[in-house]
């Protein structure tokens, strides 16, 4: 996803393409993460984005290479938000709650983003974005939280990238445990199994109320059990 400026010096066929790339693989990312890629087909990707198949053919090789772009996509969006509130000269919980409200912001309004990559990546093997992901984000927190060790105002008998590893996982459960709740919620014995599950009813009624309510209540959570665990 570019700023509107960058799009502004683009010539307008360089936009139209690049526009059409995008609304490509937003249908691509919605087929995928509701018929998950074994069962997905290009032609199912053509009908929801409202493009004739060969059109996929002028942008994307194969359906592996269509879903490798997908979850390239959610990547660079994902630190672009890491990168973005860690690269300053703001106060360290600054820092740290700017990423938190970033990245759930994200995953709430794209909960089809996360659920590919924690369901179906593994289709990747090594090309696998989120292997790709990982390292980075944790490198940019741990980096904070090392600077953060100096001043002597986080604990040290842990190491950086262990305190790394605790708050992305806090954000993770946070996303798992409210996608669970309302999926038990909506099923009359509590447990529904993966087979029996309805991807479409479940992304498009899973944050469709309340979305703001539920980030601040997820972040307050994750920052408050964080800052407190973390802190002298």
């Amino acid at each position: 996803m570019m700023d509107h400026d960058v799009q502004e010096r683009i010539p307008r066929r360089e936009r139209e393409r690049l526009l059409r790339r995008q609304e490509i693989l937003q249908a691509a990312r919605t087929v995928f993460a509701r018929k998950g890629f074994s069962a997905a087909k290009l032609e199912d990707v053509a009908e929801r984005a409202e493009f004739g198949k060969g059109t996929l053919y002028n942008y994307f090789t194969s359906k592996e290479a269509l879903f490798h772009s997908v979850l390239d996509d959610d990547l660079r969006q994902i630190i672009r938000i890491a990168d973005t509130a860690f690269h300053g000269d703001a106060p360290f919980s600054d820092k740290i709650e700017m990423f938190v409200r970033g990245q759930l912001n994200y995953f709430f309004h794209n909960p089809e983003s996360l659920y590919l990559m924690m369901r179906e990546s593994h289709h990747l093997q090594e090309r696998n974005p989120m292997m790709q992901m990982m390292p980075q984000l944790l490198t940019m927190i741990s980096e904070a939280v090392a600077a953060e060790q100096e001043q002597g105002t986080v604990i040290e008998f842990a190491k950086p990238m262990e305190l790394a590893a605790i708050l992305t996982s806090l954000l993770l459960g946070q996303f798992n445990s409210r996608v669970y709740t309302k999926i038990c919620g909506n099923h009359p014995t509590g447990s529904p199994s993966t087979e029996r599950l309805d991807l479409n009813a479940l992304f498009d009624t899973l944050f469709a109320k309340d979305i703001d309510a539920e980030i601040e209540a997820a972040a307050k959570l994750i920052l408050t059990i964080y800052f407190r665990g973390i802190t002298r």
